[in-house]
């Protein structure tokens, strides 16, 4: 935190991207990076993401963070119920005039404050005077395109990228040209699967996963750069990491019925172990375990089969609906037969940055149940050979 603080007070006019591979505190550092220059130098700082959801997620930390909630305002997306925004841990305003009016008082009395709001609202000139903050944070800058971040930027006089373009890319495209249709982080990295030192900072240790599970995400994604400060946990009867779970079936295109049979097998044989974390020990429930499948016509079949054996608390669902959260035991279950029953490609159902959130959920082990024929075929491209490689390597690791 300390590094990223004195790097943004040298900054001028420019920007520090931070790349959080899972788990590793990235909301943390940058919210407890945003209170310091708050509380310490009065600077007055905004926060935009992709949706309504990441710039509050991130206000609420900075709350967290020890910023009094009196300094944290937004404008609540329309539609916010009463009881939203009585739980609010931030400050709900009424509209753009009332965070001028903010702002304006902050510059008056010397102190820092914090504004929340989408890309519309630090373009907004009427809203938010141009170069008037000191810094825009972009939270999710893995999913943020090119094109409102730079519209957001004129509102501050540097910029604090947050995110991974290893995880899930931007959750909606505009029609822009390439590369401004690119996210923020994704154009800083430039296809390296580390963003380079010259750009930022890399968090290179998580917290969530273990060794094991660690090296295997890390290979995948991180150039073999992401470490486990992970000790102190077990779970009875299972080795941590990633496990392939080949079940060999046929025609099958967004739906196996084989599969979701072995998933139901893989959730009763972990559900009632004993599961030791650091020095709480406890039997693991069904809740303990997430399943991940790449088509609603997979997870609607893996639903009703889990609900069949009773195993009612076990979510599942495709990986969007995971992102930035974890379990103990994360299950992905790929559905098509082969290469040739992929509706939508390898370029989905192998993309690495899907099976690296889906298998980074899990803190102890994640149990990837395929097809074996899907890494027979012959992509027809050097970068669908690309795809294929890396989830053989996965599923076949070299030892």
């Amino acid at each position: 935190v300390s590094a990223v603080v004195s790097t943004l007070l040298d900054l001028d006019r420019s920007y520090l991207a931070i790349q959080g591979p899972p788990g590793t505190g990235k909301t943390y550092v940058g919210s407890n990076v945003v209170a310091r220059l708050v509380r310490e130098y009065g600077w007055r700082v905004g926060v935009v993401g992709q949706s309504h959801a990441t710039s509050e997620n991130f206000l609420t930390a900075v709350v967290n963070a020890g910023v009094p909630v009196d300094r944290v305002v937004k404008v609540p997306k329309s539609g916010a119920t009463e009881d939203e925004l009585e739980s609010a841990a931030w400050t709900p305003v009424k509209n753009g005039a009332a965070v001028a009016a903010f702002l304006s008082s902050c510059e008056a009395s010397g102190t820092g404050g914090v504004v929340g709001g989408t890309a519309w609202t630090f373009a907004n000139e009427s809203t938010i005077e141009r170069r008037s903050l000191d810094l825009l944070v972009v939270d999710e800058a893995g999913q943020f395109s090119l094109a409102p971040t730079i519209a957001s930027s004129v509102a501050a006089t540097r910029l604090l990228l947050l995110g991974d373009p290893q995880q899930l890319p931007q959750v909606s495209q505009g029609s822009h040209p390439e590369p401004v249709d690119e996210s923020a982080l994704g154009w800083l990295a430039d296809g390296q699967h580390v963003l380079p030192p010259e750009f930022g900072y890399f968090l290179a240790r998580t917290r969530r996963m273990e060794p094991s599970l660690t090296e295997s995400v890390s290979n995948l994604s991180y150039d073999g750069q992401l470490a486990s400060m992970v000790s102190g946990r077990h779970l009875d009867g299972f080795d941590a990491g990633v496990h392939p779970v080949p079940v060999v079936h046929a025609g099958n295109t967004t739906s196996s019925a084989e599969e979701a049979a072995r998933v139901v097998g893989l959730v009763g044989d972990v559900v009632g172990r004993t599961w030791t974390d650091g020095s709480d020990t406890r039997a693991l429930t069904d809740e303990d375990v997430i399943v991940v499948a790449p088509y609603n016509a997979q997870g609607a079949l893996i639903r009703q089969e889990l609900d069949r054996a009773g195993y009612t608390g076990t979510q599942v669902g495709t990986v969007d609906l995971f992102q930035g959260r974890e379990a103990v035991v994360s299950i992905v279950s790929l559905a098509a037969s082969s290469a040739a029953d992929i509706p939508r490609g390898l370029d989905f159902l192998l993309m690495p940055n899907r099976l690296n959130v889906a298998i980074s959920r899990a803190k102890w082990a994640a149990y990837l149940v395929h097809s074996p024929a899907l890494s027979t075929g012959l992509p027809p491209s050097i970068a669908g050979l690309s795809l294929l490689s890396r989830f053989i390597e996965l599923v076949s690791p070299r030892r």
